[in-house]
């Protein structure tokens, strides 16, 4: 099957590559994909269309005037999710944005605009599927799911000297100017450059000049662009360890919210090394895992050793290539013209005209099993030659997906959207791998701590934390809305708050001396903040056995557990409790003579410490590879839940039902501070919040145990 999503057949004399091992070069791994779809998109047949009309608003201002938060479908990913979408096939019932699953999508990038040597965009099809309402519809279907637009502008030029990109760059503010005009114009998120060159002087002095003069372009794009507006930046491969290349990877930091790293096409930069050590091109994994020159693996470890890989995509392939060849063996010189399948295409090979019958071999990659990279072959009785096609399966694509999960990299990008098409298998492994098990919602802000929640109705939660003027803020659920208030203070840590009764909030937290203080609200009104005294090295917690009674927790100068507690007499302690903890507290209390305390351990485990009427038991060791502190919650006598991030940035819970602990259950998601959790009185619902890579509190429900 012919591609129509826009990928074209070349051969191998059209392609860049190193002319031995021992002759590197800069920008050795710029992907062909990239350019041989723009041509495509640029002179796309699109049929009569529609003018522009808009689509849905994109955010609004988060509450209490904190930071503008983005709605959230039930869901939503907690790891980007990237994706291009071709303007060539945009509104495809068969390929296009109506068939794509937009809950687990966090960014579409509309691809795109072409820019000219003079700096201003073509008049090309692209530019006509910008202005019609193909893009309104995308719009509308994104912005519904709370997944952000973008536009990616386009230049791309290998030719020698590169005098288009020179040219491009030279007018770089035109494109600026036309680039922020065009992004307000359609009510768009943000921009993704997708400029592809090779540095070099451009007729100056400075043999960097693209180089630098790159750099500065998206540091004025950057200026240029509203507040809260998304910049990536698509770059090769190898551009990290790359040090006179394209692109300045370390000093485009500070501009770019993502790189988009085009991590494919690599059987083009591999071919003539270990283990293939082919003499001329051959064909091998587009982008493998490990086992080559140029991988996934080495890949992700270049680019968080220069930047934080809170700016990582990894970008993935949905394509594969495919050639005629002598024989049905790995790593084969083509014989004819490399053409390029979408994901849908190489799904249907098997069952494509021309396959002979029982000829139809499906195989793994032996220089790479950690990759699993797929190749097929088969007799085309119609071309009288045998194929051989390597390509990205679900099966391979998972293990790309766990690298970007272990590595805790900001997402996944995917090249692109239009060849998977619809295809469920495909969606179904974005959810599973970076989707949510429990609908979550952002309630905005901008958090610097962890957060903590007390409830003391059915209807009533509120949510704590500290915000960037390091105060306290507080997040109120009243039954039918969330709505924050500014409490002022100086924190030093997390807050901790629990109720007692109805009307009824206490709340602590470590001061700028060290010491814990406290506050409270009774109904009317808050009361001033009141210092207990304490060295406190961590964040506190605390627990409430009944009306006026409080037991607070946190690690001492010791390392240790310490306890301090409030009741008809008054304050007391404090109390070491031993242990060594390396996180804040936890604590939670199910009945008057029952205090259960909770903590990561050295090992990185869960630790468990309880007392009851006996007195206080011994340490326990409940397991588990804690990324985060825990928090705990209990919604009836005998029952725990307690919640921690694991070390792959999901939120893990572990529950006890009365009698026996289960097993951790994985919730999913990118979490990046200790969770908090209370239960509703009266009920079985747990309400638990975290904070999101984008310093937002987010929240969810669940049952508890």
């Amino acid at each position: 099957m012919l591609l129509t999503a826009g990928l074209l057949g070349f051969t191998p004399a059209d392609t860049q590559v190193p002319t031995s091992p021992a002759a590197p070069r800069s920008d050795a791994t710029h992907p062909l994909v990239m350019q041989q779809a723009a041509q495509e998109v640029a002179g796309a047949k699109i049929g009569p269309t529609q003018p522009f009309r808009g689509g849905l608003a994109s955010g609004s201002e988060g509450p209490g005037g904190l930071s503008r938060l983005q709605t959230a479908a039930p869901g939503s990913p907690q790891r980007e999710v990237f994706g291009f979408a071709l303007a060539s096939s945009l509104s495809d019932p068969t390929l296009g944005y109506p068939t794509w699953d937009f809950s687990i999508l966090s960014t579409v990038a509309f691809f795109g605009l072409h820019v000219q040597s003079g700096g201003n965009f073509a008049n090309d099809s692209g530019w006509t599927v910008w202005n019609s309402s193909q893009l309104g519809g995308l719009l509308s279907a994104a912005h519904a799911h709370g997944t952000r637009v973008v536009l990616t502008i386009i230049l791309q030029d290998f030719s020698p000297g590169t005098p288009t990109m020179c040219a491009g760059l030279s007018h770089g503010a035109a494109t600026v100017s036309q680039t922020v005009s065009e992004m307000k114009a359609k009510g768009v998120d943000g921009v993704n450059v997708d400029y592809e060159g090779l540095n070099g002087s451009c007729g100056t002095t400075d043999p960097s000049w693209a180089r630098h003069r790159f750099t500065s372009f998206i540091a004025g794009l950057r200026s240029a662009m509203p507040a809260g507006s998304y910049l990536s930046v698509d770059t090769y491969a190898g551009s990290a360890a790359d040090s006179a290349g394209f692109y300045d990877i370390p000093g485009l930091a500070p501009y770019t919210d993502s790189y988009f790293v085009m991590a494919y096409d690599l059987e083009y930069s591999n071919y003539s090394r270990a283990p293939t050590n082919c003499s001329s091109f051959c064909l091998g994994p587009t982008a493998p895992l490990a086992g080559y020159h140029y991988t996934d693996t080495s890949t992700v470890q270049q680019y968080t050793s220069v930047v934080a890989a809170s700016k990582v995509l990894l970008g993935v392939p949905y394509y594969g290539r495919k050639s005629c060849v002598a024989a049905a063996n790995p790593n084969q010189v083509p014989t004819s013209s490399v053409a390029a399948d979408m994901y849908l295409d190489a799904t249907g090979e098997s069952t494509a005209t021309g396959v002979q019958a029982g000829s139809y071999a499906v195989h793994r990659d032996a220089n790479d099993p950690q990759g699993n990279e797929r190749w097929d072959t088969w007799v085309n009785t119609t071309l009288n030659c045998t194929r051989e096609l390597y390509w990205d399966d679900t099966t391979s694509l998972a293990h790309k997906y766990d690298l970007v999960n272990n590595s805790n990299l900001r997402g996944v990008g995917i090249w692109n959207l239009n060849y998977g098409g619809g295809a469920p298998e495909l969606w179904q492994l974005l959810a599973q791998k970076f989707g949510t098990s429990t609908p979550w919602q952002s309630l905005g802000g901008i958090l610097t701590t962890a957060p903590d929640a007390s409830s003391w109705g059915a209807s009533r939660v509120d949510a704590f934390v500290r915000g960037t003027d390091n105060g306290l803020w507080q997040a109120g659920w009243n039954g039918s809305a969330w709505s924050w208030t500014a409490l002022n203070g100086t924190l030093t840590s997390a807050p901790a708050a629990v109720s007692w009764g109805v009307n009824r909030i206490d709340v602590f937290a470590r001061g700028g001396d060290n010491g814990l203080w406290h506050r409270w609200w009774d109904g009317v009104r808050w009361s001033g903040w009141q210092s207990l005294g304490g060295g406190l090295t961590s964040g506190p917690d605390v627990a409430s056995r009944g009306t006026g009674s409080l037991d607070v927790f946190a690690r001492g100068n010791d390392n240790g557990l310490w306890h301090m507690w409030f009741d008809s007499a008054g304050w007391h302690g404090w109390q070491p409790l031993g242990g060594i903890l390396t996180s804040d507290p936890t604590t939670v209390s199910w009945g008057s003579n029952r205090v259960d305390v909770f903590a990561r351990g050295t090992d990185n485990a869960l630790w468990h410490l309880w007392w009851d009427s006996a007195g206080w038991h011994p340490w326990e060791r409940l397991g588990g590879i804690l990324g985060s502190g825990p928090d705990v919650s209990s919604c009836a006598a005998g029952h725990l839940d307690v919640f921690a991030v694991g070390s792959d940035h999901a939120l893990w819970r572990l529950g006890f039902n009365g009698s026996a602990w289960g097993s951790w259950q994985r919730l999913g998601g990118l979490w990046t501070s200790d969770p908090g959790a209370v239960c509703a009185p009266g009920t079985t619902s747990v309400y638990l919040f975290d904070q999101a890579p984008g310093r937002a509190l987010w929240q969810t429900t669940v049952t508890g145990s």
